[in-house]
């Protein structure tokens, strides 16, 4: 039942096209065709199980030994032949062992497996019985339908159809994978999932069952999870698990059906990368098939396999001697051909002990970690030895620790090389590294100091003046950058003026390093002022100035990447920033796990902003629980706080464990299994902070007032649970339209707006304002301006203009899924209908007049009408026939 419910959820149109063929009557034919994996044999047996479908009266197993004998795939049942080639013979006996005794089943099916493989007098015998025994085929085949095939042939007859599967899309893989593993898994696994087994179902449940016995699935048990907020989120600790025994399985079930040379052309993609075709074709290797199949997948201008994971299993399936010899042959083409090796080829040839000279090893790391490729990079540093043969490449292994927030691992390898370093110029990069590593991990104002201490000793004595000059211009940059650091990111000094970055930016020779930092810092205090537009153009200007430099864009581009973000949201920006969070969803598998923290972060303050509360907090979720595998930004902390305010939003208490403030340590720690830091590490960046200090606990000498951004969402907030006497009575008002006014971008523009109606008494402005903030999908402001206009039109007297806008108000909170909150819910209850009038609904939608309304609940014609009076007045309608749209419900508006 449970591979049943499954097959209708991710196949649905499939299972229902060969269901439909199978119950109506007469003669029929379906091939079914896909890739190895894809799920064929588990949709016929799923239509076959459905009710009122019969079990086929004969199955053939179709081989390409039996392809070449006649009527091979009916050998089986053809025992009581003396010679199996005559058709007439065959059909006779079909006839009479099959067909005469198959009872009292309406429905007479056959089913061919392997039907590639299907021999021409198979296929002939198999035509007659569905033109002439009223029999429905359903032949299952892997590959391309070739028109000169038996297949082929076959397909043509009129009364056959064909469908193909394709792979899963990614609410199927979410299905197969959690059907698996029973767990609520998060947006990014399963993309993650998506693309490391191609859609391949039974690549996508391998992977889900190695996750599982491997115990690589991880979430944070800290979370209030269930109570009525949201499922457990699980993620994947490790983008691809180690190949286990099922896995070689199914490995070996796929290459044993293909000829030796198309499994060796598999074994030669996954060891050395994608391939030039006529490489491929000197190393005598098909791959023009594997292609066909599906196996196979063009990469640009080469050939690659489609699915990493097979990747994986084909290196474990093969022997040393396999992979040697196949290097020999490749090796012996590309030499001919002059071909420069690429990065995936060169570790290829150092993982079975080739000598590859150091100084091609290190070129090609450093350009795998300029293409984000870091796992790979640092493969290459350690098995070409670089940090022991050449000062820059112990410097790149380092650099691409750092980019994939091993920051431990970073800080150990930089403390031995600063004593190892003698070129000048390295070794002031590499203490430009170990100063961002050790502001990351937290360390103290006194451990800095000794490193800047030690940084400018080090020239002392150097014979070459322009050396020592650029070595102390770095250390100038460095001293100058982490003191902003410390006043931007930490509750240790005042945070600077924007003109003192501004002017420390201007220098034209400040090393790139120093100057995106400081970028990043200036977008911050831009961000934190509410000036949004001001930090989008500097981060925007940043991400295009990382082009030119590759190696800054390896360590910086995600936290550029999330503050553009951020503020195109924070501006009201939607659907320009979920077209830029959209271009960053679908990463290249070796990046998304360092882009998917922020990416859900971002996707739950967009869900905030817009008042979807509920999906804001399942989406926090995921960005806590993901951010605890891959923090590179230094997010985690913020994505605690977001999460604590949701709770709070919601009613729900807060668990201790989630309390991170001053004089808290995180029980997040480090994640052991990729070395990442834990909370305490980001918690004093300067949004977790403005975060901090408004749910009650700032740092010292901090208040909520020094954060203008969050001040404004906070306050906001507020305003939006009074009424409008309340808000004059209080400073709220007054307060929100200083900020907004002061602020960039439409919603603050609407913000300030909005204040500035609410203490007028006309009901049409605020109409306006709606119309407006629905145009840029403020939501909030949308609602908020429609119910306070809706209360100045009751107020006036005019009640149907007031259940008109309330009614819409409550469509566009029921279609989006907002929390309108404790206010709007109460007046949004003005448009409530009672169990009286919500009978008197139900009948007159039944097309009753009032008198016979009346007559059926005995009560007078002039009750019913006042009670219709009331339900036009709060459903906002004139015309009888606008009841369709009411509700039928005691306590519904219509939603």
């Amino acid at each position: 039942m449970k591979q049943h419910q499954l097959i209708t959820k991710t196949r649905p149109t499939e299972y229902n096209q060969l269901l439909q063929i199978l119950q109506r009557p007469g003669p029929a034919g379906v091939v079914v065709l896909g890739e190895f994996g894809m799920g064929k044999t588990s949709l016929v047996e799923a239509v076959l199980a459905a009710p009122g479908t019969d079990e086929p009266i004969m199955t053939l197993y179709c081989t390409p030994t039996l392809s070449t004998i006649a009527h091979g795939a009916l050998s089986p049942y053809l025992g009581a032949l003396e010679n199996i080639d005559e058709p007439v013979s065959v059909l006779r006996e079909l006839n009479r062992s099959l067909l005469s005794s198959r009872g009292q089943a309406e429905t007479h099916i056959v089913v061919v497996e392997d039907a590639q493989f299907l021999d021409p007098q198979s296929c002939f015998i198999l035509s007659l019985l569905v033109e002439n025994a009223d029999v429905k085929v359903l032949a299952l085949a892997s590959g391309p339908l070739e028109a000169d095939s038996p297949l082929g042939s076959l397909a043509e007859l009129g009364a056959f159809t064909t469908v193909s599967l394709q792979p899963l899309d990614r609410n199927g893989v979410r299905s197969v994978a959690e059907g698996v593993m029973g767990r609520k898994l998060a947006d990014g696994t399963v993309a993650l999932i998506d693309m490391v087994t191609g859609g391949n179902p039974s690549f996508v449940e391998a992977y889900a069952a190695s996750c599982l016995e491997q115990g690589t699935l991880f979430r944070d048990d800290r979370l209030s999870q269930g109570h009525g907020l949201h499922e457990p989120v699980w993620v994947v600790a490790r983008a691809l698990p180690e190949i286990d025994a099922p896995m070689m399985t199914l490995g070996r079930e796929i290459t044993s059906r293909l000829p030796l040379q198309q499994q060796q052309t598999l074994l030669l993609l996954a060891l050395a990368g994608p391939q030039p075709a006529n490489v491929l074709e000197q190393c005598g290797l098909p791959y023009q098939a594997l292609m066909k199949t599906g196996e196979l997948t063009w990469h640009g201008s080469t050939v690659d396999l489609k699915s990493k994971m097979m990747q994986r299993i084909m290196r474990a399936l093969a022997t040393e001697q396999d992979i040697a010899q196949l290097h020999e042959l490749w090796s012996s083409v590309v030499d001919s051909q002059g071909k420069e090796p690429n990065a995936r080829e060169v570790l290829w040839s150092l993982e079975i002990g080739k000598q590859v000279p150091t100084e091609l090893v290190l070129e090609l790391a450093e350009r795998a970690g300029r293409e984000q490729n870091f796992g790979l990079a640092l493969r290459l540093c350690r098995l070409g030895k670089l940090a022991r043969h050449h000062e820059q490449g112990a410097l790149l292994e380092a650099q691409m620790l750092l980019s994939m927030g091993r920051h431990h691992a970073a800080r150990a390898l930089l403390l031995r090389l600063i004593d190892q370093l003698t070129d000048l110029t390295l070794l002031g990069q590499a203490y430009a590294y170990l100063l961002e590593v050790t502001c990351n991990i937290g360390a103290d104002g006194a451990e800095v100091k000794r490193i800047l201490d030690d940084w400018k000793q080090r020239a002392q004595g150097h014979p070459d003046a322009e050396k020592v000059a650029s070595f102390l211009a770095l250390h100038s940059a460095g001293a100058t950058v982490i003191d902003f650091w410390t006043r931007v990111n930490t509750a240790h000094g005042p945070l600077p003026r924007v003109v003192e970055l501004q002017e420390f930016l201007q220098d034209k020779q400040l090393p790139a390093q120093a100057r995106f930092f400081g970028m990043i810092m200036l977008s911050d205090l831009h961000t934190s002022a509410g000036q949004c537009q001001q930090a989008l153009d500097l981060m925007e200007s940043a991400l295009q100035d990382l082009n030119e430099y590759p190696a800054q864009r390896s360590m910086y581009e995600v936290r550029v990447f999330f503050r553009i973000g951020w503020n195109l949201l924070f501006l009201g920006q939607y659907e320009r920033a979920a077209a830029f969070i959209d271009s960053y969803r679908h990463a290249r598998l070796r990046s998304i796990q360092y882009y998917q923290g922020a990416i859900s972060l971002l996707d739950g303050v967009s869900h905030l902003l817009q008042g979807r509360v509920q999906l804001a907090m399942a989406k926090m979720a995921e960005a806590v629980t993901e951010l605890q595998i891959a923090d590179i930004t230094q997010l985690l902390a913020l994505a605690n706080k977001l999460y604590r305010l949701l709770l709070a939003r919601l009613g729900f208490p807060v668990p201790e464990s989630l309390v991170i403030g001053p004089g808290s340590s995180s029980s997040s720690g480090t994640i052991s299994l990729n070395g990442q830091l834990g909370e305490e590490s980001s918690k004093q960046r300067i949004l977790a902070r403005a975060f901090a200090a408004g749910l009650g606990y700032p740092y010292p000498g901090e208040s909520l007032e020094c954060f203008p951004l969050v001040e404004r969402e906070f306050v906001f907030s507020m305003t939006r649970q009074l009424g409008d006497q309340e808000l004059a009575d209080s400073q709220l008002g007054e307060r929100l339209r200083a900020l907004a006014a002061g602020q960039q971008g439409s919603r603050a523009a609407f913000l300030a707006r909005l204040m500035d109606l609410r203490g007028s008494e006309l009901g049409e402005p605020l109409e306006q304002l709606a119309q407006d903030a629905l145009a840029k999908k403020e939501y909030l402001v949308v609602i908020e301006a429609w119910a306070r206009a809706a209360e100045r039109y009751a107020q006036s007297g005019d009640q149907r203009r007031c259940g008109a806008l309330l009614r819409r108000a409550a469509q566009l909170i029921d279609q989006q899924g907002i929390d309108p909150g404790k206010y709007i819910a109460r007046v949004l209850a003005m448009t409530e209908l009672t169990a009286r009038e919500t009978e008197i609904v139900s009948l007159a939608r039944q097309g009753l007049n009032n008198a016979q309304i009346a007559r059926t609940l005995t009560v007078s014609q002039r009750t019913v009408e006042g009670h219709l009076y009331r339900v036009f007045s709060k459903l906002g309608i004139t015309e009888r026939a606008e009841l369709d749209h009411a509700g039928l419900e005691a306590g519904t508006t219509g939603r």
